[in-house]
């Protein structure tokens, strides 16, 4: 079974473990944080109107292993700074994590789920793809696949 709890102070310390260096830490959080990233800077975009920040964990790993931001606006939520642990990465949980997403869009009330994800993090796009998110062009932002997830669509 998946458990969604919602982030901690105590989670960011854990967070900036799983990022070894500055392209990580873009791929993770994009130009909204800084290398070299602190707990301070993660519980700043914590207190942004709309946004909640979550852990996954799972029966057969209790400790959180996966962390995702939503933030509300109307009917739709941003996906933001999704991440796995490095130590579990390979082990389908990528796609344990976007259903946790889903699951929590539904739980707020959303219709549609975002993101923009960076165009050359291949291997994200092709999760989300697979996931049932399609992509969008936001040209105001050439460096980002924007994807979306209308949830109306799905069951």
């Amino acid at each position: 079974m998946v458990v969604t709890r919602p982030a901690r102070a105590r989670d960011y310390a854990r967070l900036l473990e799983w990022v070894p260096d500055a392209p990580a830490l873009y791929l993770f959080a994009g130009p909204s944080v800084t290398w070299p990233p602190t707990v301070a800077q993660f519980e700043e975009i914590s207190r942004r109107p709309g946004l909640s920040a979550w852990m996954v964990a799972h029966d057969e790993y209790p400790a959180a292993w996966g962390h995702f931001d939503l933030t509300v606006g109307g009917a739709s939520a941003r996906l933001g700074r999704v991440i796995v642990d490095p130590r579990y990465r390979g082990q389908g949980l990528g796609h344990v994590l976007t259903r946790a997403v889903i699951e929590k869009a539904r739980e707020l009330g959303v219709d549609e789920v975002r993101l923009a994800v960076v165009a050359d993090n291949e291997p994200a796009v092709r999760a989300y793809r697979r996931a049932g998110f399609t992509e969008f062009v936001d040209p105001e932002r050439p460096q980002f696949t924007a994807m979306t997830y209308r949830l109306l669509e799905r069951p």
